[in-house]
């Protein structure tokens, strides 16, 4: 027998909201952004490593409908479920030019280092928002390659069973009683597996060395999506995984069909696009950002690959949340 929300949210120590840090005119429960402050909560498996870095919950009961100039915009360096509780618009996925309709019961996954930007139409809106990594455990001996694959509608008991995990997460998490914080991660833990179980999220074994190259591009093409910043050179790449720098670029360009230069200069540039359309930082800083020495570095590498200036992208972008 599932609870309501407003069940849940009843056993919940006033006050319940609180204004959200990063996103103006949105609410958030009070005690999520401590939470989620804390640093990452590790679950070791025996072949899979699962790191939590942030819950989160948007609500706004009186919101208008959105322009591209207050659209709520996201990236990130890990994977970002999104559970849309309340409301009705469109979430765009800038990365992949592609758009898809966003409703009460609305589950899906944001992949690490594209862009997503939420148009609000109408309705009040709640969402529930969960940051991500997966990574092969220190006991594999294999490299886990894991795959976003859309997103779905969870609709009748599917969606009261979910919803019943999400707030009573939320309720564990802002009463701040439970033990060892074991409370909290058998509900995200349960959360998963409904990602897994709707086939939301895939991980596929790549085993050494029946496809030694694919996993070693795997492998590659995350390291370069979680560590563009620092990365400033290819002989790091190679020590990752393990070989050459130039057998390993000749794989990746034969896999990819773009070298491994190219394939960063593209997670970098995603990154700055994002950071452009927010418009909060100047352009020499966003160059440190995403990995350039300076400015002038960074502008001339922007200009090759959009073929236009990065102050020219900015003023012709929305503006962010």
């Amino acid at each position: 027998m599932f609870s309501t929300r407003n069940e849940i949210l009843a056993r919940i120590h006033p006050p319940l909201f609180m204004p959200h840090p990063y996103f103006k005119g949105m609410e958030t429960f009070v005690g999520l952004r401590q939470w989620s402050d804390k640093g990452a909560v590790i679950v070791e498996l025996p072949r899979i490593r699962i790191e939590i870095h942030a819950i989160d919950y948007l609500r706004n009961l009186s919101m208008s409908a959105a322009s591209d100039d207050n659209a709520l915009r996201f990236q990130q360096n890990r994977y970002r479920l999104w559970y849309q509780v309340d409301g009705h618009g469109i979430l765009h996925n800038a990365t992949r030019a592609s758009f898809g309709a966003a409703r009460p019961g609305l589950l899906g996954v944001m992949d690490l280092g594209e862009r997503h930007s939420y148009l609000h139409q109408k309705g009040a809106f709640e969402c529930f928002l969960m940051e991500f990594s997966l990574l092969p455990s220190q006991q594999a001996k294999c490299y886990w390659n894991s795959e976003v694959e859309g997103k779905r509608v969870l609709e009748n008991d599917d969606r009261l069973y979910f919803e019943n995990l999400v707030f009573d997460l939320i309720r564990v998490i802002a009463n701040g009683k439970e033990l060892l914080g074991l409370a909290s991660i058998s509900r995200i833990l349960e959360i998963l597996v409904v990602l897994f179980g709707k086939g939301l999220l895939v991980v596929n074994e790549r085993q050494f060395p029946e496809n030694k190259a694919k996993s070693l591009v795997e492998k590659a093409k995350h390291f370069m999506q979680v560590h563009y910043t620092d990365l400033h050179s290819q002989d790091d790449l190679a020590r990752e995984c393990g070989v050459d720098v130039n057998y390993l670029n000749i794989l990746f360009t034969k896999e990819t069909g773009k070298t491994l230069y190219k394939y960063l200069t593209g997670v970098r540039m995603e990154h700055a696009k994002y950071l452009l359309e927010e418009k909060k930082y100047p352009i020499v800083e966003i160059a440190a950002r995403v990995g350039y020495p300076n400015g002038n570095s960074f502008s001339r590498a922007f200009r090759r690959y959009m073929r236009q200036t990065p102050t020219l992208y900015r003023t012709t972008q929305g503006s962010g949340s």
